[in-house]
């Protein structure tokens, strides 16, 4: 018996592998879409998107992929506060990832607001791409 395991612990390691490759790719794409929308930088952030990504916004509006680009326009930027991420889980099965993470920031002069915000991400001809994003506010403690 002893045997057996060692002899499947090296395949049980190379399916393992790949899984955490895939949750660190699907990271990566969160993290330059993010970078791409906080500098305005259109070009960087449509590489990012797949050709029907849906953004649902924090007030519920649903944006198609080409409003998204357009908001984010560098002649449409607004200073914005800096937000730090926490609470990251990223889920891949497949040639499909989520990634959750609840994204922090203090309103200047105001209180200190959370969202909570998935990404649906698929491979598509071998590399990543967002095809959805949802932020939704999570209410200040009471």
């Amino acid at each position: 018996m002893r045997m057996a395991v060692w002899m499947l612990a090296p395949a049980a390691m190379a399916v393992a592998v790949p899984a955490v490759a895939q949750d660190a790719a699907a990271r990566a794409l969160v993290d330059r879409f993010e970078a791409a929308r906080a500098a305005y930088d259109s070009a960087a952030l449509a590489a990012t998107l797949a050709p029907s990504f849906e953004e649902i916004s924090p007030i519920g509006t649903v944006d198609g992929r080409d409003a998204v680009l357009g908001f984010y326009a560098p002649d449409k930027k607004t200073p914005a506060p800096p937000m730090t991420d926490d609470e990251v889980a990223v889920r891949t099965s497949g040639d499909t990832a989520l990634v959750t993470l609840r994204k922090r920031f203090t309103i200047p002069g105001g209180p200190t607001r959370a969202i909570r915000v998935r990404y649906v991400a698929q491979r598509m001809r071998g590399r990543w791409q967002l095809l959805s994003a949802q932020y939704t506010p999570i209410p200040p403690a009471r």
